[in-house]
């Protein structure tokens, strides 16, 4: 294989591991403020995805249709969580989790009814010619989802550092006793982890939807944001970013020297083999808890 070649197919992993890692940050911001896996979160960002679709063939400009996308997403969220999960807090994990498949299962077959379970084609933000970078000529959407997701990324790295409600979801996902006894509402901040988290999974879906086609399947895509979250470390922000760049990587890299077909079965790999060498994760601590 070619220097060009091999460099085009490393630039589309990245792209695709960008995906996975903004759908990981989504599932880790939730898990940090509730200790709650969301496997809901890939069908709330293709229902948001789909209002967006619905607005383009309205005749809205892209730029309004990613507005509406996260309007939607923001908004199903924090239904979501005022009137389902929030019921459901003095449960256990395990039954938030199946509350959570539950939810992914409705909005698959809701979003099937309305839209139909066929691919449609979503416009691309960044334009479809070829941009040349030496040798090699690169598509212009691997290169718009690499930069709109390193950008997401900082934009969060610095809420999360530097603002009051940022510093308002660490200190709830560190003890939420002392949270409260701090003065910060933690209803609140478990409603503005979902949002949040439903925000960031949105822009993952409106990127993600030009080259995978919109159907009622792409949220399948949360299952490899999850090993990307599991193989960087479940709870760290930026094991999430580390996890989903190395995934992407792999899962494009390994058909190049093993079987075609072997590309579906890397993220499982990845996971057994992630959980078996280092169960924390990558950039994961092991917790330790008294009893």
């Amino acid at each position: 294989m070619s220097a060009a070649a091999l460099f085009h197919v490393v630039v589309s992993g990245l792209a695709t591991g960008s995906i996975y890692a903004l759908v990981a940050i989504s599932l880790v911001i939730i898990y940090d403020a509730t200790r709650t896996v969301n496997f809901a979160q890939g069908e709330m960002f293709m229902v948001s995805t789909f209002a967006a679709w619905s607005a383009v063939r309205a005749g809205w400009p892209l730029a309004a249709a990613l507005v509406l996308a996260l309007v939607v997403a923001g908004l199903l969220a924090l239904v979501i969580e005022r009137l389902i999960i929030r019921r459901a807090i003095s449960s256990t994990h395990w039954d938030v989790l199946i509350i959570t498949l539950g939810l992914s299962l409705m909005l698959r077959s809701g979003a099937g009814l309305v839209w139909s379970n066929d691919e449609f084609p979503f416009p691309s933000y960044f334009g479809n010619r070829p941009i040349a970078i030496g040798p090699a000529r690169l598509a212009p959407v691997s290169l718009g989802i690499i930069g709109a997701s390193l950008a997401l990324m900082v934009a969060l790295y610095a809420l999360l550092k530097l603002t009051r409600a940022g510093r308002a979801m660490r200190a709830v996902a560190q003890n939420q006793n002392a949270a409260r006894l701090m003065g910060i509402s933690v209803p609140r901040t478990y409603s503005a982890a979902w949002v949040l988290a439903s925000v960031v999974g949105a822009i993952a879906g409106v990127l993600i939807a030009p080259v995978t086609f919109l159907s009622t399947k792409m949220g399948l895509v949360a299952i490899n944001g999850f090993i990307a979250a599991v193989l960087g470390g479940f709870g760290s922000l930026p094991g999430a970013v580390v996890g989903g760049m190395l995934l992407g990587l792999i899962e494009n890299l390994a058909p190049l020297y093993l079987p075609s077909g072997i590309r579906y079965s890397v993220p499982f790999l990845l996971l057994i083999l992630i959980l078996l060498v280092r169960p924390s994760g990558l950039l994961g601590q092991a917790r330790r808890r008294k009893v």
